[in-house]
């Protein structure tokens, strides 16, 4: 077997002769020798250098919506998850829960769609 030391030495001697040789700076005389001497390419109009929109992954995160509640609407709120919680037999229902549900809800369901959209042309005008 190898030590460590030997490993590392032989992986380091390998990286150094893989390692490709920097490209030498040209002078300019250089070029000019090796340069085309058709200027058809110079006058030749470039075209524009065409940005690509840039893809932007969906949202993964959770958007978070804020509520107010009086302070009648919070105490009846906590008695009816309270509740719940009862009847389902879990710990507690968090207003988090509920809200998502009633979002569900109306999302899914046309007639209560438009019956939220009736509350809230009536509270408004």
């Amino acid at each position: 077997m190898t030590s460590a030391k030997e490993r590392i030495l032989a992986g380091a001697q390998r990286a150094r002769t893989q390692v490709p040789a920097q490209p030498q700076p040209v002078e300019e005389t250089e070029l000019a020798e090796t340069a085309p001497t058709a200027k058809v390419q110079e006058e030749k109009p470039r075209k524009a250098a065409v940005r690509s929109v840039p893809v932007i992954a969906p949202r993964q995160k959770d958007i978070r919506k804020n509520v107010d509640l009086s302070p009648d609407q919070n105490d009846r709120l906590g008695d009816w998850q309270r509740a719940a919680a009862r009847e389902l037999g879990v710990a507690r229902v968090t207003a988090q829960d509920v809200l998502v549900a009633l979002v569900e809800k109306l999302l899914a369901d046309p007639d209560l769609s438009e019956q939220i959209k009736k509350d809230l042309h009536t509270a408004r005008f």
